[in-house]
């Protein structure tokens, strides 16, 4: 049964703990800059390229002339990297030991992000977590929910077939990517910036509450331990 090769992982609310701080480095340039963004604003563009969030941004306040969205991405990464530095993106109880299982299972890992290269490194290595295969959204033409992602993602661990892939993600967007590279699998989790019921309405294969649930979903597809067995 184990018919998944390669897991794409998400990094922000997915793989590493997001108390806010994704939110807080985009408050923090909007306040900076007078753009008048809220939570309600922001919560929708989590995981999409923030580039394009920070042009449309700056469109929203009629200030695409006084500033660059370059500039306010550069911004924003620092902002991120104060927050990694202060310990405030942990890597996800369970998800390590999760990691390590599907490594020792043969399956290849990936992680896909909406930020840049540079913020995605500084995250991930802030957390602990090694990583071969990472694509972030500069890296693509097409930032989430286009395929462009996951399918680059694919072609660097060496999958061809998306009937042997796997996509976790913690928003619209990321469920948009697995879905229009027509994964075989594409699990929502509960435990990031949106809820299962945010999640429901986007078309998706699962949904997992928390990481038991996610290994639960994982196990029979890829010859890991289900979540009673993998401490026991």
């Amino acid at each position: 049964m184990s018919n998944i090769q390669l897991v794409i992982f998400d990094i922000a609310g997915t793989s590493v703990k997001d108390i806010g701080f994704v939110e807080h480095a985009f408050l923090s340039v909007s306040d900076r800059h007078g753009l008048g963004l809220d939570a309600a604003w922001i919560k929708p563009r989590m995981g999409v390229h923030k580039l394009a969030v920070m042009r449309e941004a700056l469109d929203h306040a009629g200030k695409l002339d006084t500033i660059t969205p370059e500039q306010l991405s550069s911004e924003f990464e620092d902002a991120i990297d104060e927050q990694v530095r202060a310990g405030s993106a942990p890597a996800l109880p369970g998800f390590i030991e999760l990691f390590n299982d599907l490594n020792q299972a043969g399956v290849k890992v990936a992680f896909t992000t909406g930020f840049s290269r540079k913020t995605a490194e500084a995250v991930l290595n802030g957390a602990g977590i090694d990583y071969e295969t990472l694509v972030a959204s500069d890296e693509v033409d097409n930032g989430r929910p286009a395929p462009d992602i996951v399918l680059e993602a694919m072609r660097r661990a060496g999958i061809n077939d998306p009937a042997h892939v796997a996509v976790v993600g913690d928003t619209p967007s990321d469920l948009g990517s697995g879905i229009s590279a027509n994964t075989a699998l594409i699990i929502g989790v509960g435990h990031g910036t949106h809820a299962l019921s945010d999640l429901e309405d986007h078309p998706h294969t699962h949904l997992a509450a928390d990481m038991n649930a996610l290994r639960d979903i994982l196990a029979p597809h890829t010859g890991i331990p289900t979540h009673e067995h993998a401490h026991g």
